[in-house]
């Protein structure tokens, strides 16, 4: 009985092991950079900028894309092959999603520099504070355990990631239900300009 019990623990053990020596820069270089960039600072305006956010957040957001709970947008890769988070996440195991996140948490945001109108921003910042800021504190741009980084994020993704909230295609917290019934299309375009405008705005 005593020998079961040690080799159970030797098994334990060592999977928790083999866990700590995965490379979460590594398995991201493999399954995430041909879309998000090296550091998950994403080039292109449909794909999210995730660089820097909570690894909370991160193995949570892929955690729905494997379990299917969150279904994902069908992208091109540069081979002509046709792929999506969905199919990208299942070939990960909870270890592999765990390194990721923790990879992601320790990169850097890297805004990039968009037009934006300054009026529009203005107005956005006003409804931010009023209506956002309590869970996307620090006006956006700080990675909170279960709340992206919005700041610097690109307009394209933003205003499609709207879209899919205002028509109710992707799930969200009570909290913010609330607050986007409350928005007049002019608000939501008025947060996003805000969203793209420089971090000293």
């Amino acid at each position: 009985m005593k020998l079961i019990i040690f080799l159970i623990f030797c098994s334990l053990w060592l999977s928790v092991a083999a866990d700590e020596t995965l490379d979460g820069n590594q398995l991201f270089m493999k399954h995430c950079s041909e879309c998000h960039q090296k550091d998950g600072n994403s080039s292109d305006e449909n794909i999210p900028k995730i660089a820097q956010f909570s690894a909370i957040l991160i193995y949570d957001i892929l955690d729905q894309f494997k379990s299917g709970d969150r279904k994902a947008q069908k992208i091109k890769t540069k081979e002509g092959q046709t792929t999506d988070m969905n199919m990208i996440s299942k070939q990960l195991n909870s270890a592999e999603i765990e390194a990721i996140a923790h990879y992601l948490s320790g990169q850097s945001s890297k805004p990039p520099a968009q037009d934006y109108n300054q009026q529009l921003a203005a107005k956005g910042r006003a409804l931010h504070l009023e209506l956002c800021e309590n869970c996307h504190v620090e006006k956006g741009t700080s990675p909170i355990e279960d709340t992206p980084i919005l700041r610097g994020q690109w307009k394209t993704y933003l205003i499609r990631q709207l879209e899919a909230f205002s028509k109710q295609e992707r799930d969200m917290p009570k909290r913010m239900k609330k607050r986007i019934r409350k928005l007049a299309d002019e608000d939501k375009t008025a947060l996003i300009e805000f969203y793209i405008s420089p971090a000293s705005h």
